[in-house]
């Protein structure tokens, strides 16, 4: 967790994985988290050997079908998965059938940029 002192600092691999000066990039604090979120949106379940259940289930052909599910299990994807953080998950279907997210979320009650994607058919 990210105190507000900011003694806590976390680092993690970047997401997407990339190259910095011949090393792996690494991501830090809220990045951190940030790409944690991104990794649990576009991992299946069953992807990771070491992590069967790490991941969030592919929503391609229920998204349009049934939105409040979707929305569901995104948000307990992300809260299984990435402790200390608080998600709400929100969302529309335009009449193109395209399925807007919306994942806002904060550490200790303090609002971060929100995350928006689009699940499409």
């Amino acid at each position: 967790m990210i105190n507000s002192q900011r003694k806590t600092i976390l680092r993690g691999l970047a997401y997407p994985l990339q190259i910095s000066n011949g090393s792996l990039k690494l991501s830090e604090d809220l990045d951190c988290i940030r790409d944690a979120i991104f990794t649990v949106l576009e991992v299946r379940p069953g992807e990771l050997v070491m992590r069967q259940q790490f991941g969030c289930p592919d929503f391609v052909f229920d998204a349009v079908q049934h939105p409040q599910a979707v929305l569901s299990r995104i948000k307990v994807a992300l809260e299984e998965q990435i402790p200390d953080v608080e998600f709400e998950v929100t969302g529309n279907v335009e009449e193109s059938g395209v399925f807007n997210v919306r994942i806002e979320w904060s550490i200790d009650e303090i609002p971060q940029p929100p995350i928006s994607l689009n699940l499409r058919n």
